[in-house]
């Protein structure tokens, strides 16, 4: 900072009505003031503003700019109060290490969520309410410059939105600013609300078989390219007429159609790339307009299934490398790319992400993701990425017919 720098911060509060900025920076200008930092909320028509003004040049004493905003400030009924600002003061503040914690869930889920922030030595800076779809969030503005250990604090209100069963998401201010513009979906009970390759293995009377493969896996006993190797051995057999029935009564999650179609109209890249199969995968492609679409694919001769993968098998390295190449190729940065998942196959490309959510996510990845959101709640996605219900409605009515 530049020596003998003068500051002063302003604080103001009281009744809102429209000229008040306007007629408080008229004292400024008249005396040569600049204002370093400004911030202001008017909630219930009721003011408060901060200002932090530079007096080094002002072409007045600091006395005369005082008296001249408290004139005004009478006039307006407002109140005002002064501090001298420090170096040290200025460089707290430009040091700040900024998140955004958005979540839903009322009084309740205030009260915890603000106990652990308490405990974290984190400070709420700002705090607003939101409506959407009839629901109410609360973001917070948080500075994590004091708190001991930000992975702690991630996990702490990640396993809280669990327990609690309320959607969250701690997005850091840098990547929450910039517009989003790429989003992938895994497609099991994520884009769908189903596991596909039950629904196969039931067709083919080895239900219990590839169940018993899959709680392996669960265990750590194979890692994912070996049991899904092992799963789709006990699929030989099906036929195209068995995969094209499964394909026509297939479930998309719960709000996904109104979700994909605003993110089009806003000029989104969408993709799925998932371990299931590419024949539902292509299939989701086109009904929904992706632009994207990796999945395995099934190994077919003469309309049957051989019960082999072929080609590299998409597992959770190859995923996050799908994205992240995807994203190169776009000139997207990987701050304004968003990422949906439910399973450990999808931690390594959430953890990479800009924006990651964990969707009815099984325990674990609360580790990986920055956000949760519960079935049957996929639109509150568009909440986390500042979409508005205006955006929302626009969106849906300027359908092609």
């Amino acid at each position: 900072m530049e020596e003998g720098k003068r500051l002063l911060m302003v604080t103001v509060s009281g009744p809102d009505r429209i000229g008040i900025t306007a007629n408080l920076t008229a004292v400024l200008v008249k005396h040569g003031v600049a204002v370093v930092d400004i911030e202001q909320a008017s909630p219930q028509n009721q003011l408060g503003l901060y200002l932090l003004l530079d007096l080094s040049r002002a072409d007045t004493k600091e006395d005369s700019v005082i008296k001249d905003l408290l004139f005004e400030a009478s006039k307006l009924q407002l109140t005002l109060n002064f501090r001298l600002f420090s170096e040290a003061d200025l460089e707290a503040i430009s040091e700040r290490n900024l998140f955004v914690l958005t979540h839903f869930g009322g009084t309740r889920a205030l009260y915890e969520l603000s106990k652990i922030l308490e405990e974290e030595a984190v400070n709420i800076e700002t705090m607003v309410t939101v409506t959407h779809h009839g629901d109410t969030s609360i973001e917070m503005v948080i500075n994590v410059n004091k708190s001991p250990d930000l992975g702690r604090l991630k996990e702490r209100v990640m396993r809280r939105s669990r327990r609690l069963g309320i959607d969250l998401a701690l997005q850091k201010m840098e990547a929450y600013r910039k517009n989003k513009r790429l989003i992938f979906f895994d497609m099991d009970s994520t884009l769908v609300d189903m596991e596909v390759i039950d629904e196969l293995a039931r067709r083919a009377g080895v239900y219990n078989e590839v169940s018993r493969v899959t709680e392996k896996a669960m265990r750590g006993e194979f890692d994912f390219e070996e049991s899904l190797r092992q799963r789709v051995a006990f699929l030989k057999g099906l036929t195209l007429a068995d995969l094209e029935e499964i394909k026509r009564h297939i479930p998309l999650s719960d709000g996904v159609e109104e979700l994909v179609t605003t993110l089009k109209w806003l000029g989104y890249r969408l993709g799925v790339v998932t371990g299931g199969f590419d024949f539902f995968a292509e299939h989701l492609k086109e009904k929904l307009g992706f632009h994207f679409c990796y999945a395995n694919q099934l190994e077919i001769r003469d309309g049957v299934l051989t019960g082999k993968v072929a080609g590299e098998v998409i597992d959770s390295a190859r995923k996050a490398r799908i994205v992240h190449q995807t994203a190169c190729d776009e000139r997207i940065l990987m701050d304004q790319t968003v990422v949906v998942g439910d399973g450990a196959n999808d931690a390594l490309m959430l953890g990479q992400a800009g924006l990651s959510i964990a969707y009815n996510a099984k325990k674990g990845l609360d580790r990986s993701a920055g956000a949760a959101i519960g079935k049957r709640r996929m639109k509150n996605i568009l909440h986390f990425l500042g979409v508005t219900e205006e955006d929302i409605a626009e969106a849906l009515t300027c359908q092609p017919v």
